[in-house]
């Protein structure tokens, strides 16, 4: 993971050798047995041939045990540690934590200390002096002293350190490890650093490999920080200077980023003094190799403007040819593209960097086959949670109480919602004294060492943004299911001929091309940037005089595949073929030598440059939006519907060839649903929006930092999803197609999911859990907060969406079958309101009742929003009764059950002393009366 929070100096306490009162003496070598004795049996390990290791190492190998002789001056060594699971686990290889450490002696026991890099005081004598009091050094964990080296210097047992105390370092992942099974299986030792591996069954028995890595960190390389710009999406290394209390923030952030300098810095375009070297490794398989090279070395375009050629460069690793086999990815010293086949589908790119100053000093990316091979349960993996992808902090708030209404609960499989919601309120529960993951569980913030979680208990925005969030790759593995299932319906013409793992090779590589970008993006240093998308229309990204240009400003956004679907839309890059404009900008601020305030001040002007990143996403623009694409995203939900509408008529006809299991049809159209679901939360996102501008005071842009979306485009948003929700035949469920939605019933370890999994598609189920979601969309207090802030923030005269417009439009949609008289046939196997609009109205009446209530969780728009609810209720009662009234007997058993029910409910609610407590709880499957409606009124 990348590093935790950090400094720009060390405080250190240097331990004196004499006896102090309160602390132990230092012990003679008198004190210990002798080195003989301790190292009997074991076997020096030997440092490359004429150089000296960092630490002296010992293996004994008849008990597969390792010890170390640290050196006379281990106290003065600045240590970076790094550990990994490098086997054994779907996510072997991926940097699994990091720290930065210096051994301290303690009479006959060594701590393994974490300096103060959090805090410092720049300031006068009297800061620094009251600064050390409060901001102290942290123990992290102690181990004996065996005895006294042969050079001098104190000797430890490995084995007690990384395998005694691996939770310490791997936390859960490594309880109930047999380490009396472990073995060494690599043990190196080099001038500047130490490597050790050991395999070890882990919980439940399979065999895991723990790889530690120890450097000595120089106290100086020649690196100057760079101050960071909240413009430019960088990663950051950050500290609080309490040396000067009249500072507008005590805050200093440096960006992450290599040292990368000319060779000569009198030429335009000069070689690296050290370039950045990457080295392929040997499991990535040959026939994605070329795409893997060109993803890394596309970045030397970005530093060619900042006048370096040749910045990046990369090897393969060949277990044939023998090439580069000695080096080890886990190696802090190498930067490695690893290959895994976890079938997880992810990619990820994190780095580790200098506490000091934010200079990178290791970087891995990690790509998952099952990106490219497997369908990897992406409806049951990512949908759900896709459905809070644009809801707000207080809004995940009120869903920890409300799990009815929680699209993460509502998505999920019929079989799984009561799980699901248990697991999130224990998830709640588990990080309620976090004050970012309680209102957004989804972003997780690993810490660094031990329980810590941080310096100072703050974990750093590069966790959030980088290792934790990023889910490009498992986004784009649902594309290329979507391609595998649906390129013949699509008409996709591979031009090329060759295919790769079954999916054309011209489709496929680029895309693979596109991750690794954007993952060595990360590698970099730069955060995510979600307005890359907004570059072009859906035209211009399609027009043939456009190709082999960035359809995105930039690689670091997450990019849906292009599919350029409608009558006469000829299909350009299926992704985008090289970083944007943002990413060759982004570079050229970060990297450039000198001043680099005219190269930050031109992103004031040049709207190819704006940035938003993952926490933006949280907030009120829906430009911060992932897997969103072109100008105007409403233009692409509409295509994507409209898409979704045309390949579901075809699942029957051309997704299933003749010889195929029915159950293609099944998972097929929960793709496209996917898909369907994807488009309208995109919608909902510009429903009381504004767009969010990094602008400074006279910086020359003509734009506020905070400009309100349209209210023409808002209201467009509200239709585009109620229009694509509440309507049955928004989903394309034919009888023909339902009678041939089955499952695959298979009894071993790739079949067991489908057991529990009823034979028969639960239409009624599914679809309630869209039409559910979507109300929470656009019904929660996120959303409305910000649309009655919006009436107050718009200049005199200009048209906004109100409140009170977007309950009735809601409300006109849910029930308008009330303001219509039955016509034609009715019955009760042809009801006037059918089985899934009474089901939505049922849900939608659950809302209003629970908006209703004067405790409603709405915050500033609480109690407004109650009247208008109860005034709802009022309206909808004399509704359903003039509904009734007017049909006579016409009305069929279902309808006028359903509708004089509603009626029932909605009098006792307005005649009860109050209205329910929605934080009680409610039935997942429809309204739970007690829960909703509270005690009879009297």
């Amino acid at each position: 993971m990348l590093a935790g929070a950090v400094g720009l100096a060390t405080v250190v306490l240097e331990m004196p050798t004499q006896a102090q009162p309160g602390r132990p003496a230092q012990s003679s070598q008198q004190d210990f047995p002798s080195f003989e004795t301790v190292s009997k049996g074991f076997t020096e390990v030997q440092p490359p041939e004429g150089s000296r290791g960092m630490y002296r190492l010992w293996v004994n190998q008849k008990t597969q045990r390792a010890i170390a002789e640290l050196p006379r001056n281990f106290e003065k060594q600045n240590l970076f540690m790094a550990w990994t699971i490098a086997g054994g686990v779907p996510t072997a290889g991926v940097q699994s934590g990091d720290q930065y450490a210096k051994w301290k002696r303690f009479g006959k026991r060594l701590a393994l200390v974490e300096p103060n890099y959090g805090v410092v005081s720049t300031g006068d004598r009297q800061s620094k002096d009251a600064m050390s009091r409060v901001h102290t050094d942290r123990v992290i964990l102690e181990v004996p002293i065996l005895a006294m080296g042969p050079g001098g210097g104190p000797v430890i047992d490995l084995n007690s350190l990384f395998l005694g105390q691996s939770t310490s370092f791997f936390g859960r992942r490594t309880m109930g490890a047999n380490s009396r099974l472990a073995t060494i299986e690599k043990a190196k030792t080099f001038p500047k650093n130490v490597e050790l591996a050991y395999e070890l069954p882990l919980s439940g028995g399979r065999f895991g490999t723990l790889y530690y890595s120890i450097a000595d960190i120089p106290n100086s390389t020649g690196y100057k920080p760079r101050e960071a710009d909240a413009r430019a999406g960088y990663f950051t290394t950050s500290v609080r200077d309490i040396g000067d209390p009249g500072a507008d923030t005590p805050w200093k952030r440096y960006v992450n980023r290599w040292k990368l300098e000319k060779a000569d810095p009198r030429l335009q375009l000069s070689p690296p003094k050290e370039p950045i070297v990457f080295y392929i490794e040997n499991t990535v398989p040959v026939r994605y190799r070329r795409w893997v090279r060109d993803g890394v070395l596309e970045w030397n375009r970005a530093f060619e403007e900042v006048g370096i050629v040749n910045a990046i460069e990369v090897y393969q690793q060949d277990a044939v040819t023998g090439a580069h086999m000695e080096k080890d990815p886990e190696d802090a010293r190498y930067n490695f593209i690893l290959w895994t086949n976890g079938n997880m589908g992810f990619a990820i790119g994190p780095s580790r960097v200098h506490p000091q100053t934010g200079q990178i000093l290791d970087a891995d990316v990690v790509m998952d086959e099952g990106f490219v091979s497997g369908w990897i349960n992406s409806w049951e993996n990512m949908v759900p949670d896709q459905g809070v992808e644009s809801l707000g902090p207080e809004t995940m708030q009120w869903l920890a109480t409300r799990p009815q209404y929680d699209p993460r609960v509502l998505l999920s499989a019929p079989q799984d919602r009561m799980t699901v919601a248990r697991e999130l309120q224990a998830r709640y529960a588990a990080v309620a004294d976090d004050p970012i993951r309680s209102v957004h569980p989804t972003l997780d913030r690993p810490g660094r060492l031990i329980a810590a979680g941080g310096h100072d208990g703050i974990a750093t925005e590069s966790h959030v943004g980088n290792c934790a969030a990023c889910q490009n790759a498992a986004m784009k593995a649902m594309d290329v299911a979507l391609m595998r299932m649906t390129a013949e319906m699509l008409d996709f013409e591979n031009n090329s001929g060759q295919s790769l793992d079954g999916v054309p090779e011209e489709f496929i590589g680029p895309l693979l091309k596109e991750v690794i970008m954007h993952e060595v993006g990360h590698t970099l240093g730069l955060r995510h940037n979600f307005k890359g998308s907004a570059i072009l229309e859906f035209g211009e990204m399609n027009d043939s005089d456009f190709h082999g240009q960035p359809i995105s400003t930039s690689v670091m956004d997450y990019l849906p595949i292009n599919i350029a679907f409608g009558e006469e839309m000829e299909q350009g890059s299926w992704s985008t073929p090289t970083i944007g404009p943002y990413d060759v900008w982004v570079i050229e601020a970060g990297y450039a030598m000198g001043d680099n305030k005219e190269i930050l001040a031109r992103s004031a002007t040049d709207r190819n440059l704006d940035y938003a990143t993952d926490e933006d996403t949280m907030g009120p623009d829906p430009m911060a939006r992932r897997f969103d694409h072109g100008r105007n995203p409403l233009d692409y939900a509409d295509s994507q519907i409209e898409l979704v509408q045309h390949l579901r008529g075809q699942i029957t006809d051309r997704m299933v060839e003749d010889g195929e299991s029915w159950a293609k049809a099944r998972r097929g159209y929960d793709m496209l649903l996917g898909r369907h679901i994807q488009a309208a939360n995109i919608a909902s996102n510009w429903i009381g929006g504004s767009t969010v501008h990094r602008v400074l005071k006279g910086d020359g842009s003509e734009r506020d930092p905070i400009e309100p979306i349209s209210a023409d485009q808002q209201r467009r948003a509200l239709r585009i999803v109620l229009d694509s929700t509440m309507r049955d035949e928004a989903f394309g469920l034919s009888p023909e197609l339902l009678r041939k939605m089955t499952v695959d019933k298979w009894y071993d370890a790739g079949g067991m999911r489908s057991i529990g999994t009823d034979a028969t598609y639960q239409p009624h189920s599914r679809v309630a859990g869209v039409q559910r979601s979507a109300l929470t969309w656009v019904l929660n207090p996120t959303t409305l907060r910000r649309v009655y802030d919006n009436e107050f923030r718009a200049m005199p005269g200009e048209d906004v969406i109100t409140v009170p417009e977007i309950l009735t439009t809601v409300h006109a949609t849910v029930w308008d079958e009330l303001d219509n008289p039955p016509a034609g046939d009715v019955s009760d196997a042809n009801p006037y309101i059918s089985s899934m609009r009474r089901n939505l109205q049922r849900a939608h009446l659950e809302r209003v009742v629970d908006l209703a209530s004067e405790n409603n969780g709405f915050g500033s728009v609480q109690s407004p929003l109650s009247s208008l609810a109860r005034q709802q209720l009022r309206d909808l009662d004399q509704q359903i009764g003039e509904s009734l009234s007017r049909s006579g007997g016409a009305m069929d058993a279902y309808t006028r059950a359903h509708l004089s029910d509603a009626k029932s409910h909605i009098e006792r609610v307005l005649d009860s002393e109050y209205v329910y407590n929605p934080g009680g709880g409610g039935g997942m499957g429809g309204i739970d009366l007690q829960a909703l409606f509270g005690k009879e009124s009297q």
